[in-house]
């Protein structure tokens, strides 16, 4: 694109905007410090960390120990909560204060939606998706690889007359020539407070209120099972059998672009050069080809199971593990067999094991939305339509499986022109059955169960080897059963709380006591408890 005839001053260095909202956005940020820090070592210019919101004290002391040379925050009760508007009003004043030479943001639901709008209000230029940075020897312009053409080739992309030179760039960016960099002085970073700028920053949009999704904290990045599926699982029906399995394990799903472009599942899902990139324990890819730009996203899997009917796909040469046949009809019986196996092997009921039965939000609810669909004649495509939404979304929750916004609610009575008050009150009962089955599930999640009386579920004696990993921070967890239990310490140590009275037990050490009191258990040290455990009920 030829070189500046001249480089307009840019005092600020080099930026990078910190996304605080949640603690994985967090740790991205803090790893793509490191990649900043590159760029400003090539360009001998200053290191800058932008932290936008309120009551900022914990997050500039998880930054204190990173590269940069200075964090530069706007702490203010506007800035609380996430609103793009606010935002864009915000950076825009700070970066016309300062005129930074580099501004990067995070390839993420921010970054996307943040980055290009205030590009525009400074009138500069914004390459979206990088997955490489470098500084150009002889013009000292950032070079900016980015995907392009369905990510068959790869575009180098300079902004050589406006600034700041804008980018929002994938977690594992890598930096040009960053083997040959010397080591950054290990220096805290100065803490600077800039002011808000107030009735300079319009606010067109009012925040009413927040509803967390409660399908899950964790993130695709965080898994250690994913899940995914592409093109092979042949339509939106089957591809549904993929949350169920993630279920069951514990895991996340994931996607690939042709799944996503079906609208079989969000774009939040998708794998790949421009998606996320994953590095779980397992890995399972039911019905993908595995071109290039997905196996780039899941190198770091430490096992990957490929399923696929073509035995020439390209998932197998990257696979642990592979196996032929259609994953649509492989999944059903995989799906069948895990919960014969957790009910019989692991003492799990059949409730547990139901992703449909465990912690409905409301049945009710459910079954009211879809009788009034039938009865005004719509399709679940159509309301799906109408709604902006997904057929998948509707059919969860007339099966009960999700909970609607309140949004979404209000969006189903103007839809069926009815009372949207019956709708909101089936909804928060819904909701608290589901938080509660989700908070025991976060609290026993280290806790495993063995059977040792197999297919014995229904009757009056039952039998459990229990391990319980060491977590000293863990809170007990309690439990209620009719008849009688007891309970042999195999191996560690367990506290055992039945009623008001606490039993600290070690190796060898055994307890009776009516089941029907309720019991609590912990593990206090740190090394794995076993316990055999036997269960009477009249």
């Amino acid at each position: 694109m030829g070189s500046p005839q001249h480089e307009p001053p840019s005092g600020g260095g080099v930026w990078l905007f910190g996304d605080l909202r949640t603690e994985a956005f967090r740790r991205a940020t803090r790893s793509l410090l490191d990649l900043a820090s590159g760029l400003a070592l090539k360009r001998a210019a200053p290191l800058s960390l932008v932290l936008l919101g309120s009551r900022l004290e914990p997050h500039i002391e998880f930054f204190r120990t990173s590269r940069a040379d200075r964090i530069l925050f706007m702490d203010h009760r506007r800035l609380e909560h996430y609103r793009q508007e606010t935002y864009t009003g915000a950076l825009a004043h700070l970066v016309r204060e300062e005129c930074p030479e580099i501004l990067l943001f995070l390839s993420n639901d921010c970054g996307r939606e943040l980055a290009p709008r205030l590009a525009a209000r400074l009138d500069t230029g914004l390459c979206a998706d990088c997955t490489r940075l470098g500084i150009d020897p002889e013009t000292g312009l950032l070079i900016q690889t980015v995907p392009a053409f369905g990510d068959q080739i790869y575009g180098k992309i300079l902004t050589p007359e406006k600034r700041p030179q804008m980018a929002t760039v994938r977690p594992d960016a890598t930096l040009d020539g960053a083997e040959d960099l010397p080591e950054r002085d290990d220096r805290a970073p100065r803490i600077q407070r800039v002011p808000f700028p107030g009735k300079s920053v319009e606010e067109r949009v009012k925040r009413l209120a927040a509803e967390k999704d409660l399908v899950s904290d964790r993130t695709l990045e965080d898994a250690r099972i994913v899940v995914c599926g592409g093109r092979g699982m042949g339509g939106e029906a089957r591809f549904q059998a993929l949350w169920d399995l993630a279920g069951l394990l514990g895991g996340e799903v994931g996607a690939t672009r042709p799944a996503v472009h079906a609208h079989w599942v969000d774009e939040d899902r998708m794998l790949g050069q421009t998606g996320r990139t994953v590095a779980p324990e397992v890995l399972l890819a039911f019905g993908i080809s595995g071109a290039t730009q997905f196996t780039a996203a899941i190198q770091k899997s430490r096992c990957v199971v490929a399923i696929n009917r073509d035995p020439k796909a390209s998932i197998f040469s990257c696979a642990d593990l592979g196996i032929v046949g259609d994953a649509g009809q492989i999944l059903p019986e995989l799906l069948r067999k895990l919960r014969k196996l957790l009910i019989e092997q692991y003492g799990k009921s059949p409730e547990e094991v139901d992703p449909k039965g465990l912690g409905r939000f409301s049945d009710g609810l459910g079954k009211r939305l879809k009788d009034l669909r039938e009865q005004k004649g719509y399709e679940i495509a159509e309301v799906a339509r109408v709604l902006e939404t997904t057929s998948r979304d509707i059919q969860e929750i007339e099966e009960g499986r999700a909970a609607p916004s309140v949004s979404l609610l209000l969006q189903f009575a103007r839809l069926y022109r009815v009372d949207p008050a019956p709708f909101l009150t089936m909804a928060e009962g819904g909701r608290a059955d589901r938080r509660r089955a989700e908070s025991y599930t976060k609290r026993t999640q280290n806790y495993s169960y063995r059977t040792l009386t197999p297919g014995a579920e229904q009757k009056h004696l039952r039998a459990f080897r229990i391990t319980i990993d060491p977590r000293r921070d863990h809170k007990m967890i309690e439990y209620k059963h009719e008849g009688e239990e007891f309970v042999y310490v195999l191996r560690g140590e367990v506290e055992i709380k039945v009623g008001e009275d606490l039993h600290a037990m070690k190796r060898g050490e055994s307890l009776h006591f009516e089941a029907s009191i309720p019991h609590h258990l912990r593990n206090p040290s740190a090394q794995k408890t076993e316990l055999i455990v036997v269960l009477y009920t009249p």
